[in-house]
């Protein structure tokens, strides 16, 4: 069976122009966004209740299992609110995806991501039911390209990691903004509730304060 195409280019997720993940935490809180960006947030989750992974827009999604891959099964989503630029090449690079979509209000969220990076890449709501995780897997090395998410909801979901020093647990409060260093293995593990969060790539240089990640 042939690899999906994120495997195939796994190579090109170990090497980028930033710090190698070794180098950077692996978790580090980054600020609390303001209540009306978690709100206008979660707007879009409640009256938006597709599923984007797997969609015309989200080449990404539709280059590998990701039922197979993340556990996705009927118990988790995503509405992508950043699209890949029609006619832009590799739907597995995530720096091409720029394009806000216009069909979803952000005018407290965008001003508030300026406040923190440069640029953001690839954002995205999630929603995963309870009960549910998500499998171990690596994203890609913080070299090529970081990550960070707010937490849109209360719930007892763990991130987890498994770096060389062990296994790290994190549970989010809502609002919280973390960088969490995806370079490493992770997975999420959810309970009772239903557990919601944005999810952004971005470049090491574009996180404004991107000293504070540092080891």
């Amino acid at each position: 069976m042939t690899d999906c195409l994120i495997a195939q280019t796994k190579r090109t997720r170990v090497g980028g122009t930033g710090p190698r993940r070794n180098k950077l935490l692996t978790m580090c809180k980054l600020g609390d966004a303001p209540t009306r960006v978690v709100d206008e947030l979660n707007y879009i989750l409640d009256t938006h209740s597709g599923n984007d992974i797997g969609g015309d827009d989200y080449g990404i999604s539709q280059n590998c299992d990701y039922e197979d891959v993340f556990n996705v099964q009927d118990k988790y989503r995503q509405v992508l609110l950043q699209k890949k630029a029609l006619g832009n090449g590799d739907d597995v690079d995530e720096y091409l995806y720029t394009e806000w979509d216009g069909n979803y209000l952000v005018r407290y969220t965008q001003p508030y991501i300026q406040t923190l990076f440069n640029n953001v890449y690839r954002f995205r709501l999630s929603e995963m039911q309870g009960d549910h995780e998500l499998n171990w897997h690596i994203d890609a090395d913080t070299s090529v390209i970081c990550r960070a998410q707010i937490c849109l909801s209360d719930s007892e979901s763990l991130l987890e990691f498994r770096d060389k020093a062990g296994v790290h647990k994190l549970q989010m409060k809502k609002g919280e903004v973390w960088f969490i260093n995806t370079g490493w293995n992770h997975r999420v593990v959810n309970g009772n509730n239903i557990r919601r969060s944005a999810i952004l790539g971005f470049h090491y240089d574009d996180l404004k304060d991107n000293g504070v990640l540092n080891v």
